[in-house]
């Protein structure tokens, strides 16, 4: 039970840091700007990005 929340909360974390990074692109918005924010994403879900 924790596994799978903790797996639904990476692939939710991942959905979403993809859909903004290619909103990121389209608009250049700046690479430091976009790490902060996609550093948050994983923050707000509790979640490592390299899990």
């Amino acid at each position: 039970m924790i596994n799978q929340n903790l797996n639904e909360r990476l692939s939710q974390a991942r959905a979403l840091a993809g859909q903004l990074g290619m909103f990121a692109e389209e608009n250049d918005i700046p690479k430091d700007l976009w790490d902060s924010l996609e550093a948050e994403i994983y923050n707000f879900y509790k979640v490592d990005k390299n899990s």
